[in-house]
């Protein structure tokens, strides 16, 4: 036990000097773009509008209004326990400071430990260029809260624990609302009172506080304008920000417009590759993953389903931005485990997808930054979201045929 944590520890210590070197050097600059304040980058700056927030709030002002602490003038978008952080005066530098550099520590702990074997060095090659990838750096620059939510996810999944469901579950579900798709963890009970039980006690202590703070809910909604324009494009991962791009993007050349040129690309480059993939794999995508016990699930199998339910209702109900794709980890342990036992070419191309879409989106978005071409901006976006639609498409393809499981399990039983 010891000798598998010593080596994850190592590693995750080294890939955080290595990031702190390229964030202190400004070497991730403009690639990651920076929240300048007084002519330089603002480092964790996701992190310090939420303690900028508790501060006002401390001080008596509704910050889901107006934030004057902020430099920048955020308004708080999440939950009200987040404006309750004790002792924030008394220990100001380890709240800017060193918290931020411990959630990143343990989030990169956690991938390197809990996802990775680190057999070999084919294993240790693939966990640096996820590392090192932009929706992994944008996270720990930012500092964004999603990384407490990764790793509540992955010790949920790990730890069959009651009390650390429900303190986890409850805890990040009451800061960004999303992760109460988290409680989907409970479809795994072998016992159908269990179930239901667990399911209906969570989500009532979540309406319950929700309904408490159903006026700041409100205004948060009317704050989700101030995030337009930093996750367009590249930097979004969105099926409603792909819709946006289509919709607005405008081909023009000579004054003559030539709009419906992308209406024939979208037809050419994504619906026909995918009906074709799914009608000449269909058989073989339905015996993906035929190990999968719902019933006594391992860790991979419920780290896989928590992350699929994130990625797809994500994806498809909320503007996201690239940092939200971090939740495409966990898809990996399952992954890299049925490579092992099924001869499946579906398992190899997935895993490759995965590998491409985070190599492509870092090449991507360092080429949109740090090159200026009218002509490669666009051309670029439009690639990343149709590979984030591939890969949706699949992760998507995949999560009905264990929804089919669930499905027979907790309701054909009862009637039948």
């Amino acid at each position: 036990m010891i000798k598998k944590t010593i080596f994850p520890l190592f590693v995750s210590i080294f890939f955080s000097l290595i990031i702190g070197t390229l964030v202190y050097k400004q070497i991730i600059y403009p690639t990651i773009i920076p929240m300048v304040i007084k002519g330089g980058a603002s480092l964790f700056s996701d992190w310090t509008v939420i303690l900028n927030a508790s501060d006002c709030y401390q001080k008596g002002h509704d910050v889901y209004i107006k934030n004057p602490c902020d430099f920048w003038d955020r308004k708080h978008v999440y939950g009200d326990i987040l404006l309750k952080i004790p002792y924030l005066k008394i220990f100001p530098k380890f709240y800017y400071f060193y918290f931020p550099i411990i959630m990143s520590f343990l989030f990169l702990f956690t991938v390197s430990y809990c996802l990775f074997q680190l057999e070999n060095i084919k294993q240790f090659i693939l966990l640096t260029i996820l590392v090192f990838s932009i929706p992994v750096i944008l996270a720990i620059e930012r500092s964004n809260f999603d990384m407490i939510i990764f790793i509540s996810m992955v010790l949920i999944s790990k730890y069959n624990n009651y009390f650390l469901k429900y303190l986890f579950i409850i805890f990040s579900s009451i800061t960004k609302f999303y992760p109460i798709l988290l409680s989907s963890i409970f479809l795994f009970e072998k016992n159908k009172k269990n179930l239901f039980l667990n399911l209906f006690f969570v989500l009532s202590i979540f309406l319950i506080l929700i309904g408490i703070q159903y006026e700041n809910i409100l205004k948060i909604f009317d704050n989700k304008s101030q995030f337009i324009g930093y996750g367009y494009g590249l930097y979004e991962f969105s099926f409603i920000g792909f819709l946006k791009f289509l919709i607005t993007l405008d081909i023009v050349f000579e004054g003559v417009s030539y709009n419906w040129i992308k209406y024939i690309f979208v037809i050419i480059f994504i619906f026909i590759p995918l009906i074709f993939f799914n009608f000449s794999n269909n058989s073989t995508i339905k015996q993906t993953f035929n190990n999968f016990n719902i019933d006594n699930a391992n860790f991979e199998n419920r780290l896989y389903f928590l992350s699929s339910t994130i990625i797809i209702f994500c994806y498809f109900f909320f503007s996201n931005f690239l940092y939200r794709e971090i939740f495409f980890l966990g898809l990996l342990p399952l992954i890299l485990l049925s490579r092992k036992t099924e001869e499946n070419k579906i398992l190899s191309f997935y895993f490759y997808l995965i590998i491409a879409k985070f190599l492509l989106t870092t090449i991507f978005v360092y080429l949109y930054q740090n090159y200026n071409s009218s002509m490669l901006k666009p051309s670029m976006i439009f690639l990343k979201h149709t590979l984030d639609f591939y890969l949706i498409f699949l992760v998507l393809r995949l999560y009905t045929n264990i929804i089919v499981l669930f499905f027979r399990k907790i309701f054909l039983k009862i009637y039948i």
